[in-house]
């Protein structure tokens, strides 16, 4: 059989009680009560698996990848898409432009057709310059890593130690909230 006793954290503990078969002592029309049993020193409750911390591993060495060569069909391809993409976004913006400056100021702005005529022109001769130069320098860096031997990245996932600057924002952004908590106003020495 089991009681639930309450920790002082307010959670259920299981406790198990035993139940001893003693002799009856007692005349048959008494009832024989259970003795009481006496707590004694409370274990800790065991925590969840999920609570338990989990052991550290020994820090792994970065994993180093060398970039001896890139695929310059795969580069064009990308760099189309990718160009594509950034000129459809640079048209629409465009044309919401010249919507909204034909309604602001009439006359004042080329109608949005004309607009639009522009900029297609543009980003066509974007998308076409961009592709044929990211496929030039991938051919470039293929004939340099034969040389070289590529590019070297190291891979790790221990963040380490914030660099300065990182510190220093921090910094910053705990003493503006502060300042701003406390509604302190800074007064700058010429009076202003």
């Amino acid at each position: 059989m089991s009681r639930i006793k309450r920790s002082s954290t307010g959670k259920a503990v299981p406790r198990t009680a035993t139940r001893t078969a003693a002799a009856p002592t007692a005349p048959p029309t008494a009832a024989v009560a259970p003795a009481p049993t006496a707590p004694g020193p409370a274990a800790p409750p065991s925590a969840p698996v999920r609570d338990r911390p989990l052991p550290h591993a020994p820090p792994q060495p970065p994993t180093r990848i060398r970039i001896t060569g890139t695929n310059p069909w795969s580069v064009t391809v990308m760099s189309s898409l990718f160009l594509g993409g950034l000129g459809v976004c640079v048209l629409g913006a465009m044309l919401g432009t010249s919507v909204i400056l034909g309604i602001v100021a009439p006359g004042a702005w080329p109608t949005p057709s004309d607009t639009l005529f522009v900029a297609t022109g543009v980003v066509t001769l974007e998308v076409v310059l961009g592709t044929v130069m990211a496929c030039l320098c991938s051919f470039m860096y293929n004939y340099t890593a034969r040389f070289s031997g590529g590019v070297e990245v190291a891979v790790t996932d221990d963040l380490g130690d914030a660099t300065p600057a990182a510190q220093a924002l921090r910094v910053m952004t705990r003493l503006r909230a502060r300042m701003r908590s406390a509604d302190v106003t800074v007064r700058r020495p010429d009076g202003e």
